[in-house]
């Protein structure tokens, strides 16, 4: 849990930062870009090998293109389910980051103990999380009509961080009871499906930047490297 309110408090303090600085641009792209690396890296070279090992290769990366093909197809929905936020369509955005805490805080905990993984995946989140609650910020004060509401309601998602971690565990022991090693293989396909898909969106967009690119495959090669030497 200490890691899960770790990255949840960096995410709100990148809410106040977004409120306050509006189009400040503090937060650079390349730090997302940083974070993408990680996270896709963790994906290709500790998830999915993980779910390999119960099943199969084939098996495995299936399961994470169709959970990340289905992420993306409900934040697309989301995101475009309304019109410009400044319109007061907040509800879609704020779903769709709502469904990404979420996932954060359940990756977070159910990756946690595993050697390694557990570094990278608190890293690559943390670098994520700062982007996004600057983001967030920014975009619901743009349409609201108080820096107290926008605050309350960027915070208010972010929370969901924490507490799906704290749910984790409760809800991981009942379900594996109920479906045994499925549900894991499961579990880990989404989360590796939701690695991928958010390590991509924060880096395709920018991709043009100056050090975007560059950033992100340092960061996956490291991963690469660092699951290459414990093998």
């Amino acid at each position: 849990m200490a890691v899960a309110w770790l990255i949840t408090l960096l995410a709100i303090a990148g809410v106040f930062a977004g409120v306050s600085l509006g189009a400040s641009r503090m937060f650079s792209p390349q730090i997302g870009a940083a974070g993408g690396g990680l996270l896709v890296g963790v994906a290709l070279f500790w998830v999915l090998p993980e779910i390999a090992e119960t099943s199969s290769w084939l098996v495995a990366v299936l399961l994470a293109i169709a959970a990340s093909g289905g992420i993306a197809g409900v934040d697309e929905l989301l995101m475009h389910a309304g019109h410009s936020p400044r319109s007061g369509a907040l509800a879609p955005l704020l779903a769709a980051t709502g469904i990404h805490c979420f996932l954060d805080g359940w990756s977070v905990r159910a990756l946690g103990g595993r050697p390694m993984t557990d570094i990278a995946v608190a890293l690559g989140l943390a670098l994520h999380k700062i982007p996004e609650g600057f983001a967030l910020g920014w975009v619901i004060r743009r349409a609201s009509r108080t820096a107290r509401k926008a605050v309350v309601l960027a915070t208010g998602v972010e929370l969901l961080t924490a507490l799906a971690a704290y749910i984790e565990p409760r809800a991981n022991s009942s379900a594996v009871s109920a479906l045994g090693s499925w549900w894991t293989t499961s579990v880990l396909a989404v989360i590796a499906g939701a690695f991928l898909f958010f390590g991509f969106h924060v880096v395709i967009p920018e991709r043009h930047k100056r050090g975007v690119v560059p950033l992100f495959t340092t960061c996956f090669v490291l991963m690469a490297a660092v699951a290459w030497f414990k093998g």
